[in-house]
């Protein structure tokens, strides 16, 4: 099996390993109820560490096997916002931002926040009025709530999806791109 083959694998199992801990423990550490969302800080890390490319496919698997644990919205509704998620942070990550300790904690923070509010927009739209019921104040506390997880988080999602994806085509990529803006300064 070539080196690509073994990353893909790692990033798959870590993916698994995030949805067997959300569905089992993560679930139960709540914050004022509000637990943390794993399988989205995976996606956030996978943009961080692979790219926008490799932000999409984790993120939409991801949001596949949330799908299939969350039984009140539709299958589809949490793929859809983390692949975007997932694409978003990955092409920030690429274009747009520097290198930087606080990145991680900072985007995943922000990119939380703006995934729990895409899911509620887009599951509003296709008519899962429960996601609204709380009013604009439950929210934002949730938003929040969430984000705090996130930025805990990260770090030790980042580092694990890190080493699992070296090798990986998404990872080199963005290896590339990051020696491309140090050879230029």
């Amino acid at each position: 099996m070539t080196e690509r083959g073994k990353a893909r694998l790692r990033v798959a199992a870590l993916v698994v390993v995030a949805f067997l801990l959300q569905a089992t423990v993560v679930s139960d550490l709540r914050i004022d109820e509000v637990a943390p969302d794993l399988l989205l800080v995976v996606a956030i890390c996978a943009g961080l560490a692979g790219g926008a490319r490799q932000g999409v496919l984790v993120g939409f698997m991801a949001g596949l096997l949330a799908d299939l644990y969350l039984t009140e919205t539709p299958v589809g509704l949490s793929a859809l916002v983390l692949c975007i998620v997932g694409y978003g942070v990955g092409t920030l990550r690429e274009n747009v931002l520097p290198e930087g300790w606080l990145l991680t904690p900072a985007l995943a923070m922000v990119a939380t926040g703006g995934g729990v509010a895409l899911f509620v927009a887009v599951g509003d739209i296709v008519g899962q009025t429960q996601l609204v019921a709380m009013g604009r104040s439950g929210l934002v506390r949730i938003a929040v709530i969430e984000a705090v997880w996130s930025g805990v988080l990260a770090v030790p999602v980042s580092w694990l999806f890190s080493k699992a994806a070296q090798g990986s085509a998404g990872a080199a990529t963005l290896d590339r791109g990051r020696q491309d803006r140090t050879s230029i300064r």
